[in-house]
Order: C-alpha cells, then structure tokens, then sequence
C-alpha cells in the first residue's frame, strides 16, 4: 500500500471536483487528458544494488537516462516525490536514501531507520531505531514531538502532515501522530485496512461490515465511526481516489461499490469467484480485483461499470498496477510486460526481459529531453492578455511550483478535467519554477474565495509578481 502512495501525486484533481459538488468523477465521462497522465514511466531498481534504468510506458523502451551513481544494497523502495523529482530508497544498512532524477545522483537523507513511507504530498516519514518520527518535506527535515508508540506493520502519512500506523499486536490499534501533537491511537476490528489518498479516512473489511474511522480526529483518541454492513463477507476495502466510493471484495457474491458517506449500495459487479485484495490506479479509472486463488486479476473499468476480463499477472509489493496511459505492469515468469488495458484481450505492448527479480516503480517523470510536450501558457502571454484586456495585471490562484514540467501540465490537465480554469506558467528562465495556476480572475477576492474550496494549498498572484 506504501507504493500506491509513490506513484503519483497528481490524484488532487479529485478533491478539487469533490469540492464542486459532485459525488465522484466517473472516469468513462472524462475527457482524454483527464483519464490519467499522457506521459509516464518506470524505475526498474535492483535490490542489490548497482544501475538504476528508466523505461518509457507502455512500450517499456528503455530509457537514455543514464543514473551517475550506483546504489548500495537495498532493503526495498520506498516511494517517491514527483514535484520534487526525488525516489526514496531504504538501503540494507537502514539509511534512506534519495535518488535525485534531474541530477542523477543519490544524495544520503536519514540515518537509522526502522520504518518510512511517503506522503500523498510527497513527504517522507521515518521512524528511527528510538522510534523519533522525522518528516522530510521538500528537502526540510522536522523532527516530531512524541515518539510513535508501537510497532507499525504499516505506516502511511496524509495529507494533512500526520502519520498513520498500523500496529503489531494481538488485538488490532491504530495510531496517529503529528509534529506537534501527541500520539493517538483507537482500536479497530480485524480486517484489511485501506486509507484514503488523503490519509483522512481508514476503512477496515471487518467480514460482516465494512467499518470507517477518520484519522484526524481529537487528540485524545476519539474517533468519528461509520459502521457498513456487508453481505457475503468483506475481504478488502479500497477507497477511490476521491473519496466517495468504497468498493468492496467478498468472499462471495461480487464486488460491493458503497457510498462512503451514506453507507448506500451504489452497485454490485458480477465476479467469477471469491476475492480478497484490490488495488487500483491512481485516476479511478480501474480497479483490478485478486481472486481468493490463481495467478490472476479481474478487470473493472470504472466508466463502464463492469468486469472487462482476466489477466494473468502474479500478485507482489508492487506489481501488478495499473498506470497510465492504460497500462498494467505485471511479472511473467522472468520478465516485466506492460498489458493494454483498454484494448481487446489485453495484449502485450511491451517487455523487458529478465526483470521479474527487480523492483518497479512508476512515476510521471521524463527526462527534459524526451518530454516534447506543450506546456498550456506561460506568464508573458498572460500578461499581454491582462494588458490586451485594460488591467494592470491578472489576478490567478497558484496551486503548485515544480522544476517538473511534466507533473506541472498533467496536474494542469486533469484540473481542467475537473471542469478548473487551470494553466502553467512557463519560466522565463531555466533556474525558475513551472507554477500551475487557476483563472484569471476578476478580483482578488474572487481568487481567495475560490482557493478556500479546492480543498489544497494555494495563494494568490498576479502577472506582475516575480517567480
């Protein structure tokens, strides 16, 4: 669950529409560029160490992205920061340490570490061998004031700068920390546990019902409950990426798809057989379903609303998933397939030989000089459109500023999907930031007014101001 978070962080355009209104964004209503990014890749890193190589999706081409440093002997990856261009790896002597994309180098990050995961913002969590929890955000690290209390099995951190564990023992806790608040934790029924891509909700598949907790709640422990009942015995949970729809496998009937918030069956998807995991993409476009046995996944495409197929795959930490464009990424035998979602009988579009022994993680990253992609306005052309128009300067709402110009137009893209006014302002200079913004608007009230319902950080700029 730790690589779900790592792939992407450019799924904000969901809470960006939830703010709307709306109850969730079908994918299958989407337009093109708003069903997942146009431009992705994959890190195939050796666990023992030695090359780093980048493949192109889905042709699984290899890249000429040559990485300068080798690795040291690796425990596992784990996860990634796409604004920042950075891959966090847990090396075998317990140090992470971060794989630099634009430099190429591997740069040493923290000393002693037990247990890390990454952020949907991107921040890396890191709980040392005094179990200290230290939060690394773009490159800033802070240290919290308590310590975690119990042994996670799995750690997740949210959006809103917590960390979530899930801890080892005999009955089942949940605990919860920030920098500076103390630890909570609240038990939990048994049962696979899923979080939101947020971080703020926790479901657990508890067999008779589905059992919903926010993890933000008071310090002292108390926690918002919402209690599912479910037929045919929950398995696994998995939120979509919004939020707002929890679907649900079984060890009979079909997959269960629920309203989070009133706890209502939206639909039930025929399977052809018992379930118990799921994982999907990271757009709600597909949701790939584990059978209770066999070397294979069911396929639901969300926009249809149906199972499309099977597809043989072999279930690890990090493959199969389902990336963009369409694609699911799978081990065969002794090497790595990319498989065509969208097409007829799933065929292959790509391979590489003899990596099955490697570990893979995808991510909206090209080298800058195989992105070749447009970027939708840059900060003269608005101005000459503020002037052109009688005013001293646009007013826009400025939700992100990255060195990526591939993660800033795809997060401009799937704004825009969600019906946003978004757009990048390209950098006059090479030194500067590609910044998403929102508008132009009238006023700058009318900015202020808009950024405190998007539901993610934001300030307002105008074309006159310095980047």
């Amino acid at each position: 669950m730790n690589l779900k978070n790592a792939i992407v962080a450019g799924s904000l355009v969901w809470s960006s529409a939830a703010c709307a209104g709306e109850p969730d964004l079908a994918a299958g209503n989407l337009p093109a560029v708003g069903r997942g990014p146009s431009v992705s890749s994959a890190l195939r890193v050796p666990l023992e160490g030695g090359e780093v190589r980048l493949y192109r999706l889905p042709s699984l081409e290899p890249s000429a992205w040559k990485l300068a440093d080798k690795l040291p002997p690796l425990q596992r990856a784990v996860g990634a920061d796409p604004e920042q261009g950075l891959v966090f790896l847990l090396d075998k002597k317990r140090n992470v340490v971060a794989l630099d994309l634009e430099t190429r180098r591997v740069r040493p990050s923290l000393e002693q570490v037990r247990h890390a995961t990454v952020g949907p913002d991107g921040a890396l969590y890191a709980v040392d061998t005094s179990r200290s929890v230290i939060q690394l955000m773009r490159r800033t690290p802070v240290r919290f004031r308590s310590k975690l209390q119990g042994t996670p099995g799995e750690l997740h951190g949210t959006m809103g700068g917590m960390l979530v564990a899930s801890l080892r023992g005999d009955e089942p806790r949940v605990e919860v920390l920030g920098s500076d608040r103390p630890p909570a934790s609240f038990d939990v029924p048994g049962g696979q546990q899923a979080l939101s891509f947020w971080g703020d909700l926790i479901a657990v598949a508890a067999d008779s019902a589905v059992v919903i907790y926010e993890t933000e709640g008071d310090s002292d422990g108390d926690r918002d409950r919402l209690s599912i009942p479910v037929s045919g015995g929950a398995k696994a949970a998995m939120f979509s990426p919004s939020g707002h729809r929890i679907y649900v496998a079984r060890a009979s009937d079909g997959l269960l798809v629920l309203d989070r918030v009133s706890g209502q069956e939206l639909q039930e998807i025929e399977l052809p057989g018992p379930a118990v995991g799921l994982r999907g993409d990271l757009f709600g476009q597909w949701v790939l379903v584990r059978p209770a046995s066999g070397d294979s996944a069911w396929v639901v495409d969300v926009g249809k609303g149906g199972l499309v197929g099977t597809v043989d795959v072999e279930w690890d930490d990090d493959l199969p998933a389902a990336v963009a464009p369409n694609t699911l990424l799978t081990r065969r035998a002794k090497d790595v397939v990319a498989v065509d979602l969208g097409a007829a009988g799933f065929p292959v579009r790509g391979t590489a030989r003899d990596a099955a022994g490697d570990t893979w993680l995808p991510i909206t990253w090209h080298p800058a000089q195989e992105q070749g992609i447009p970027v939708n306005a840059d900060s003269a052309a608005l101005a000459a459109a503020a002037d052109s128009a009688g005013r001293a300067a646009a007013v826009y709402l400025q939700v992100s500023s990255s060195q990526n110009p591939v993660w800033a137009d795809e997060l401009s893209q799937k704004l825009r999907a969600a019906g946003l006014p978004a757009a990048v302002l390209k950098p006059a200079r090479s030194d500067e930031a590609f910044r998403v913004v929102l508008g132009p608007y009238a006023t700058r009230e009318q900015a202020e007014e808009t950024g405190r319902g998007i539901g993610m950080p934001s300030f307002v700029v105008t074309t006159q101001d310095p980047q």
